[in-house]
């Protein structure tokens, strides 16, 4: 960075004690960003930071952002937990299964509530009933493993009736045109890429009100206690990447996919879908918690003697608060 400052100076700057002082402070501004690692899904419901991104909403709050993107919020999780990133992008289920197995992973805001997922399936699958025997993709620990549940619930199956694959959800599409699989629950874009793909030969099943979930910024509690300053300049930046999507939409739609590399159709078509409205979400997101480790409980996803963590807790809202006051 140094070098390439000085090889632009040496280039462009004349002798002038103003010009001079402007470049010492706009490095010395530099200097001072925070280094913050963040981690995104790729999934269109991560909107607010995508346009953080695009629109250097991160930089416009002292922040030098290092940002990786992930196949799924799970792995965003994982590299999370694993000291990858500071802050990210992951939806309640992936959570649930972290405090149920002793993770301190803390939600500090949610990001839109969204009915995003779908079954991409071959043609001869008409109807969720016609999944019974077949191959469906699915990502195992993720709500797209809890929404195939209450698909199958629906239908009157369960797993036994079906051979569920827990894929990568990069894999996807791949292993539905290559016949691996006979659909595939996801959301976008990998609905519509599918779709594109198979050339006439799969199609969405769509299954309106079956399940409403969360999109959710999550960070570890060391970090709460560690960096607090931190994760309030990224919610800020976050916070304004919110009004930009809720002021223009079709703009925000054109930064996001440009940022994800899809089609801005996509997007536009898929904003409909999702509630931008970056809130704590804490009410609701902790019943969401209290009816999933029942699910997973019951349905033996973990220990039986497992013991279920206070999620108001799980929970945080006062960076939020804080963002929003600043």
């Amino acid at each position: 960075m140094k070098n390439a400052m000085n090889r632009w100076t040496a280039r462009f700057v004349k002798p002038g004690a103003m010009l001079l002082a402007a470049l010492a402070g706009a490095f010395s501004a530099s200097a001072q960003a925070q280094d913050i690692t963040i981690g995104e899904g790729l999934a269109v419901s991560w909107g607010q930071f995508f346009v953080a991104d695009q629109s250097k909403g991160w930089e416009k709050q002292g922040l030098a952002p290092k940002v990786t993107t992930f196949p799924s919020g799970r792995l965003v999780l994982d590299a999370l937990v694993g000291g990858g990133v500071v802050i990210g992008t992951a939806a309640e289920t992936p959570v649930l299964f972290a405090n149920l197995n002793g993770l301190p992973v803390r939600v500090i805001g949610t990001l839109n509530r969204q009915e995003s997922f779908d079954l991409v399936a071959v043609k001869d699958i008409k109807t969720i009933k016609d999944v019974k025997g077949r191959k469906i993709g699915y990502s195992q620990g993720t709500n797209a493993h809890y929404y195939l549940s209450k698909l199958l619930k629906e239908a009157n199956l369960t797993f036994a009736d079906i051979t569920a694959v827990s894929l990568n959800p990069g894999d996807f599409v791949g292993s539905l045109s290559s016949g691996a699989i006979d659909g595939f629950i996801w959301t976008e874009p990998h609905i519509s890429l599918a779709i594109k793909q198979g050339g006439g030969k799969f199609h969405a099943i769509r299954s309106p009100g079956l399940y409403v979930g969360f999109s959710t910024i999550i960070t570890l509690q060391s970090s709460i206690d560690s960096k607090p300053d931190l994760l309030v300049k990224a919610l800020k930046a976050l916070i304004e990447a919110d009004e930009i999507i809720k002021k223009d939409p079709n703009a925000a739609a054109s930064l996001i996919a440009e940022r994800i590399k899809v089609d801005p159709e996509i997007v536009r078509n898929f904003l409909p879908r999702t509630d931008f409205d970056l809130k704590s979400g804490k009410k609701e997101l902790v019943a969401e918690f209290e009816a999933q480790a029942k699910w997973a409980i019951d349905n033996k996803l973990v220990r039986s003697d497992i013991k279920i963590p206070d999620f108001n807790a799980v929970v945080v809202t006062g960076l939020l608060d804080q963002a929003r006051k600043k």
